[in-house]
């Protein structure tokens, strides 16, 4: 039970800071960019051993904060990796391309200015709630500069699971790089993840999108 709890809670973070549903942006997919898109995703091979791979969608959550309106905006190539799980540790990623990098850059300063974090951290409020979590923190972190610009966040919620109080531990890492965004989304029902761990992963993430952006 207590694992169901921590992915559900990573699953509805993961939906909360993807997009922002009717405000999102407008959609011309390219099979260049999405295969560019794809090429950012964190990989079975990356993650190491002993994950599982879960590939069932999130729950789909509804942000209308003006702050993080993206209908403005073209969205060129997206991609989504699975959830890897082991114990209760998850993990996944996504991956955006931008028609320009004037719109990547322009979500961008929405999606980690004061006005979007506001925005993600109301919603998520709301929407624990409603499955009878608190969400008791919701925090930009410093993380080292993997990509042309780099942002990090950590949610803490608490949830109960068969009577017992389980704390959840979500840290979100974003990188900006070129036309391109990727979001690396670590959850664990015990205590944070490694610092160390989601250091590798970001800069790996960061090589791959430096290499798929290139001459783009």
């Amino acid at each position: 039970m207590r694992l169901l709890v921590v992915g559900s809670i990573v699953a509805l973070v993961a939906s909360a800071t993807a997009f922002a549903n009717h405000l999102d942006p407008q959609k011309k997919i390219r099979p260049a960019d999405q295969e560019r898109a794809r090429a950012m995703l964190l990989k079975k091979a990356d993650v190491g051993p002993g994950y599982t791979v879960n590939r069932s969608p999130g729950p789909e959550v509804e942000i209308d904060c003006a702050g993080l309106d993206e209908s403005d905006l073209t969205l060129t190539g997206e991609a989504d990796s699975p959830s890897f799980t082991r114990g209760l540790a998850f993990l996944s990623s996504n991956a955006q391309v931008y028609e320009s990098a004037g719109d990547a850059s322009a979500s961008w300063r929405r999606g980690t200015g004061a006005a979007g974090s506001k925005c993600i951290q109301t919603t998520l409020r709301r929407e624990f709630a409603l499955q009878g979590a608190r969400l008791t923190s919701f925090k930009k972190v410093s993380f080292p500069r993997v990509a042309a610009a780099t942002a990090a966040y950590r949610v803490v919620v608490v949830a109960q699971s068969q009577g017992v109080e389980v704390t959840v531990f979500v840290d979100l890492v974003v990188l900006l790089q070129s036309r391109a965004q990727a979001a690396l989304l670590f959850g664990s029902g015990l205590a944070p993840t490694p610092r160390a761990e989601e250091l590798r992963l970001a800069r790996l993430t960061g090589k791959h999108m430096a290499a798929a952006m290139r001459g783009s």
